[in-house]
């Protein structure tokens, strides 16, 4: 699948060569990737077409830019990554980069719409997501789509000099509730 088309976004699977430049402005914006693994905002282009050629290249990784069905402008990403073909689950990961999309609903719409695809046409049983507990925005965003929590790795990753939790949500395609 090259696009999938929401209600008010879509997504279309990243080009390494034909990355947007709000895209690499997102990754070196420490505002925007500051609950990311790499928050010190050094990302570069390079670096970035070299992780999108990856992914592009895995076989177990989905990986797409998120557009606005009014405008075609790029406001985020969204990743299934390590899909387990036996097992049928997979971890879903996203960013809004673009800051004037914040508390929009684009994020919850885009878990929604990468969750059916990954229940529908890839008949995956389970998707899973993490975040860091100071993240309330992703938390939220993750309920409102359906997932619950199941665990807390407590003092887990260091922000700002200070440890904080990381917390794991799921959800099931069967409706199962986790627990």
């Amino acid at each position: 699948m090259d696009t999938l088309i929401g209600e008010r976004i879509y997504f279309k699977k990243l080009d390494p060569d034909g990355l947007s430049s709000s895209y690499v402005s997102w990754m070196k914006d420490t505002g925007v990737v500051r609950f990311l693994d790499n928050p010190t905002g050094d990302f570069n282009e390079v670096r970035l077409k070299e992780f999108v050629s990856k992914m592009n290249a895995s076989g177990r990784d989905y990986l797409f830019g998120i557009f606005l069905n009014k405008d075609s402008r790029h406001i985020g990403n969204i990743k299934l990554g390590n899909v387990h073909s036996v097992h049928r689950f997979a971890d879903l990961g996203i960013i809004i980069g673009a800051k004037d999309c914040w508390g929009r609903g684009y994020a919850t719409e885009a878990v929604c719409l990468l969750t059916d695809y990954a229940f529908g046409p890839l008949r995956l049983r389970k998707v899973i997501a993490g975040m860091l507990a100071v993240n309330q925005a992703s938390y939220k965003v993750f309920l409102k789509a359906g997932y619950r929590e199941v665990g807390r790795y407590a003092k887990h990753r260091l922000v700002n000099g200070v440890f904080v939790d990381s917390i794991i949500v799921e959800k099931c395609a069967d409706g199962a509730v986790p627990g």
